[in-house]
């Protein structure tokens, strides 16, 4: 249960401020309604590529994206804001590898050693 966050009792709170105050020192978690009734703090999936260059994040991840394997750029998708500025978005073939994956503003490789930087 690593990925939930509970009262001291392993029980979930019963004020929502109770649950919001746990979670706000807890980067990447939210609140949401537990199934027993009170609120819970749970784990929100990784989703956005972050630039290890400009540390900015332009990228969404995709349904293809497995950490397991090797990046390629079926695996991320410029974000929609992006796209309306005009900026290209990158091809979608896997076998073109993480290579040619580059950040749109300052050059730097996506992927330098296979792998992406989510949060």
């Amino acid at each position: 249960m690593d990925n939930v966050i509970l009262t001291a009792h392993n029980k979930p709170f019963k004020l929502e401020r109770h649950a919001l105050n746990a979670v706000a020192t807890k980067p990447g978690y939210k609140v949401v309604p537990g199934e027993q009734g009170g609120f819970i703090g749970v784990k929100v999936p990784e989703t956005e590529v972050q630039c290890p260059g400009c540390g900015q994040f332009y990228f969404n991840l995709t349904k293809e994206y497995d950490s397991q394997i090797n990046a390629n750029p079926a695996m991320i998708d410029l974000k929609q804001k992006y796209k309306d500025y005009g900026w290209a978005q990158l091809g979608k073939d896997p076998s073109q590898g993480y290579g040619c994956m580059e950040c749109p503003d300052c050059g730097t490789a996506l992927a330098p050693s296979g792998t992406l930087r989510v949060k």
